[in-house]
């Protein structure tokens, strides 16, 4: 069985995925996510399921990123660094598409090695 993508959000590193994933979704000049594309394909997910559901829009995905970072701000204690992992992770296998992740990957990388010695 092959690993899923998401799994390479470390716990560690789970509030730097968060900052790149809001930092590219506030720019409106920043291509690197396309919020309102993921929408339309998760509505259109939930179509074909049958259930009934509000549709969402690409700011929905921002709320709940924001959402996201609001609590781990607000309530530290309540989340434990693999929990955080797990809820971003949640997040980006929701809302982010294939081509969205590589160019955040990327981003995540760039990161990595300005931070090595």
């Amino acid at each position: 069985m092959p690993r899923e993508r998401f799994s390479s959000i470390t716990p560690d590193e789970a509030l730097v995925w968060l900052g790149a994933l809001i930092s590219a979704s506030m720019d409106e000049r920043d291509k690197t996510l396309n919020l309102g594309r993921s929408a339309e394909l998760l509505n259109a997910r939930m179509r074909d399921s049958g259930i009934s559901f509000t549709p969402k829009r690409g700011r929905d995905g921002l709320s709940q990123l924001l959402a996201l970072a609001g609590d781990f701000v607000n309530y530290p204690d309540d989340h434990t660094a693999a929990r955080r992992a797990e809820l971003v992770a949640a997040w980006c296998r929701d809302w982010l598409q294939p081509d969205d992740w590589d160019r955040i990957n990327a981003r995540i990388r760039k990161r990595r090695q300005r931070v090595k010695p």
